[in-house]
C-alpha cells in the first residue's frame, strides 16, 4: 500500500487579467469550480466578458511529484480583497501571475505584492510572466530571482493556456518549497 500524497495549499494570484483562471481551465478544463460572473468594470486593453468574484478551485495531484495541490485562483480586483484574507490562511505556495504586455511589469509586480503579502500567513512566492510568445520569453533576459523586501522570489516565464507549462510552474514551486525547508534546517 503507497503512502497518500502529501498535501499543498497553493494560491494563484495576480492582476486582473493575468491568466489565473486560463491556468486552471489549462488542467482542470469545466472540472474546475468556478466564481465568474459578469464583468462589470471597464477594461481598456481587452475584452473580458466575465471575472472572477470569489475564487477557481481544483485539486490535482501535480505530475512527476508526490503532492496533491488544492489549488486556488483568487480574484485580482481590490474590491475582492477580503477573498485573499480569506484563501490566504495556511497558505503553502502563492503562484504571481503577471500579464508580461503591462506596463513595466516587474514594478506591477512588487505593487501587488505590497497589497497580497499581508494576507498570508507563510508562503514561498513564484512570479511568472504570462502572455509572452515563445520568441519574446528567448530573447528575455530574466534574473533567476527577484527580491521582495527580505523575501526572494524565483522568478520565471509561463504560458497559462499551456497544461504542460502550468505543471511545470507548479513543480517549480514544489522546488522552491523544499529549497525554503532545507535552508531552514
Amino acid at each position: 500500500m503507497s503512502a497518500a500524497p502529501a498535501e499543498k495549499k497553493v494560491i494563484i494570484a495576480g492582476h486582473v487579467g493575468s491568466g489565473k483562471t486560463t491556468a486552471l481551465q489549462a488542467i482542470f478544463g469545466d472540472d474546475m469550480l468556478s466564481t465568474d460572473a459578469k464583468y462589470s468594470d471597464a477594461l481598456p486593453s481587452e475584452k473580458k466578458k466575465t471575472t472572477t468574484v470569489a475564487m477557481d478551485y481544483g485539486v490535482v495531484t501535480c505530475p512527476k511529484t508526490d503532492y496533491r495541490l488544492h489549488l486556488y485562483a483568487i480574484p485580482g480586483q481590490e474590491r475582492f480583497q477580503f477573498m485573499w484574507e480569506i484563501l490566504g490562511k495556511n497558505t503553502d505556495g502563492l503562484v504571481v501571475l503577471v500579464d508580461a504586455k503591462r506596463p513595466n511589469p516587474i514594478a506591477a509586480i512588487h505593487l501587488y505584492l505590497d497589497k497580497i503579502l499581508p494576507f498570508l500567513n507563510r508562503a514561498v512566492v513564484v512570479v511568472a510572466l504570462n502572455k509572452l510568445s515563445l520568441e519574446e520569453r528567448d530573447v528575455l533576459k530574466l534574473p533567476p530571482y527577484l527580491r521582495h523586501g527580505d523575501l526572494r522570489l524565483r522568478l520565471t516565464t509561463t504560458d497559462a493556456q499551456n497544461p504542460d507549462e502550468v505543471f511545470a510552474l507548479l513543480r517549480l514551486l514544489l522546488d522552491e518549497m523544499t529549497l525554503s525547508v532545507e535552508t531552514k534546517n
